[in-house]
């Protein structure tokens, strides 16, 4: 049983033999050995522990992933197949657990591309087709892609499949009805590349001996749910003989004799990775807290003070389920910083924008940063920062993260599940779990471009552990609508310090500093709540002082006011003869 490539299908079987047949491979089927391929049931692997959520914080995500596995299924495609009369699919799960050389073999074929190609002659996309069919045996793909013949078009001439190396053998799973498994080169044990083949009945035995014939077939997955529906459809097709390798071709809508079209042939259309495992989620009082899946991720939203039951459910491509339920108790939640933002201009060199921030408390912390710049005309910004970029740096300075762009974030899913992703795919996001620390998000143009930006952070956290202490940036000052704007979140009534230093900063090498900054405070509607010049000259100098926060400099301004729930900006700009010039934005919650 061998397979020949690269016969010319424009030519009919009765036609004159004007080509000259290459033997370019050779591929034998021969299989496997003892253990049974059957479904196995997911399992909980690590249980979600209960915990508690402050009412209309944000959603806490939990990747299921982590949560749930499938013993016998570690990753899953599907397969979408051009049958006579319509399109079919059917869905593979890949046991990576106990055959990883050949799923991950498998997977690199899939994942690059190498199962379809562009036509030379027609310029579109060509697939990979079902090239061997055998009644109540096999049916076989992966070998060979469906392109048109350059001398007869539109006459096919098949392309071998790029292969990679050779891959060592796994056997040890049977050939049985519905399994998958690599066929091999030249009868060679170690030899399997691109072709698969799905076992139309018991094989690993007599008469076929797919289990121990060149030391057996390596069975890496099998069909799932009814997917062998559409299989026996394939094996059903008619079968026509046109000379190793296609001696057993299945081809679809065709009359014996004539040329043989890309149509004719059995293409699979797509291969998609999809998940092996399909989840659900529901809670006992949605009034209390409500369960959505997203992705592979299951987002639990706090709502009222109250307790719910969340149950999460796990189903694996066959049917099988497993669930696990935990409590989710939802309180009031205590007065608190959730975001912290500023807008300035952001130059060039150590003009660019930094925006520094500290998680207090005894765990860590969930925050999303983002960089804005283009959603900012909207808001009538004319001069906005059309391409940021954000790096998040630790204490020592180290970098731990960066971003130019959040949908090329590895978990832009994420990002998007917390209603937060940037307006514009121009914009850069981080989310990530910080412990307590002191933490610097610098905000960049990408190619050392120039305009306005905003920087801001986001407590992503539901519930008690960890808090944002407070926000400082540095930005450059500028005058009309390049001011230095600062934003914060309040939940619940807070008192909170804001300062703006100017000239401290040039004890720090900041050249170029405001000389003399001024400070106001306005709520969501824009009116102002309070403003300052001088911090000394504040009603509230006493309590200023008392913080410890108390600007170094008596030309920078401090406010000391008691928020409630909501909105407010903070605005720096310069007075005097030189208003211009580089400040920083405090926010301090007392």
């Amino acid at each position: 049983m061998s397979d020949l490539p690269k016969p010319n299908l424009g030519l009919s079987k009765t036609s004159p033999m004007t080509r000259n047949l290459t033997l370019i491979l050779s591929f034998c089927l021969a299989i496997g050995t003892t253990a049974s391929a059957q479904n196995v049931s997911p399992v909980v692997t690590t249980p979600i522990a209960g915990f508690t959520e402050y009412a209309g914080a944000p959603a806490r995500s939990i990747d299921l992933t982590a949560v749930f596995s499938d013993p016998d299924a570690s990753n899953a495609v599907q397969m979408s197949v051009l049958l006579p009369s319509s399109t079919g699919f059917f869905n593979i799960a890949l046991d990576g657990q106990h055959k990883p050389i050949t799923v991950t073999n498998f997977l690199n074929y899939v994942n690059s591309g190498r199962y379809f190609m562009t036509d030379p002659t027609t310029h579109g996309l060509a697939s990979s087709f079902i090239h061997r069919s055998v009644s109540n045996f096999v049916v076989q793909g992966g070998g060979f892609i469906g392109t048109v013949n350059p001398a007869q078009p539109p006459y096919a001439q098949p392309t071998p499949v790029p292969a990679f190396s050779p891959i060592q053998n796994e056997p040890g799973v049977s050939n049985k009805i519905g399994t998958v498994a690599m066929a091999k080169l030249d009868g060679k044990p170690n030899s399997a590349t691109s072709q698969w083949f799905v076992n139309l009945a018991n094989n690993g035995g007599p008469p076929a001996n797919l289990d121990t014939q060149n030391g057996g077939f390596t069975v890496f997955g099998h069909v799932t749910g009814v997917g062998m529906t559409i299989v026996n459809a394939i094996a059903a097709v008619p079968v026509f003989n046109l000379g190793s390798p296609f001696d057993s071709l299945p081809l679809r809508n065709y009359i014996a004799g004539q040329f043989i079209k890309v149509p004719n042939l059995v293409s699979i259309a797509g291969i998609t990775v999809i998940s092996p495992l399909a989840f659900t989620a529901s809670s006992d009082n949605p009034a209390v807290a409500t369960a959505t899946i997203s992705g592979k991720n299951l987002l639990v939203t706090p709502l009222q003070p109250g307790t719910a039951h969340i149950m999460a459910k796990a189903t694996d491509l066959d049917g099988a389920n497993v669930s696990q339920t935990f409590t989710v108790m939802v309180m009031t939640g205590p007065a608190r910083l959730a975001n912290l933002s500023t807008r300035a201009q952001v130059g060039t060199g150590s003009n660019v924008l930094i925006g520094g921030f500290v998680v207090s408390g005894g765990s860590s912390k969930r925050i999303l940063a983002r960089g804005i710049g283009p959603s900012l005309v909207q808001f009538g910004v004319t001069n906005a920062l059309m391409d940021p970029a954000l790096e998040l740096h630790a204490q020592n300075g180290a970098l731990l993260f960066s971003n130019d762009n959040w949908t090329t974030a590895p978990n832009k899913q994420e990002i998007s599940d917390t209603g937060r992703a940037p307006g514009s795919s121009q914009e850069p996001a981080i989310l990530t779990t910080l412990v307590p620390g002191k933490y610097t998000a610098i905000v960049r143009g990408s190619a050392n471009t120039t305009g306005v930006a905003l920087v801001e952070v986001y407590d992503q956290d539901s519930g008690p552990g960890s808090l944002l202490a407070n926000l400082s940036t540095r930005g450059e000052v500028g005058t009309g609508a390049n001011v230095m704007i600062g934003g914060v979140i309040v939940t619940g009534e807070k008192t909170v310090l804001v300062r703006a230093l100017g000239p401290t900063l040039t004890q720090f090498g900041v050249a170029n500093a405001l000389p003399d900054p001024a400070l106001e405070l306005r709520n969501a509607q824009g009116a102002l709540v309070d403003s300052n010049d001088n911090w000394q000259t504040s009603p509230q100098k006493t309590q200023i002082q008392a913080t410890g926060f108390a600007p170094p400099n008596a030309a920078e301004p401090a406010l000391y006011v008691s928020l409630p729930t909501g909105n407010y900006t903070a605005i720096v700009h310069g007075v005097g003869a030189t208003p211009t010039g580089t400040a920083l934005v405090e926010v301090y919650p007392q």
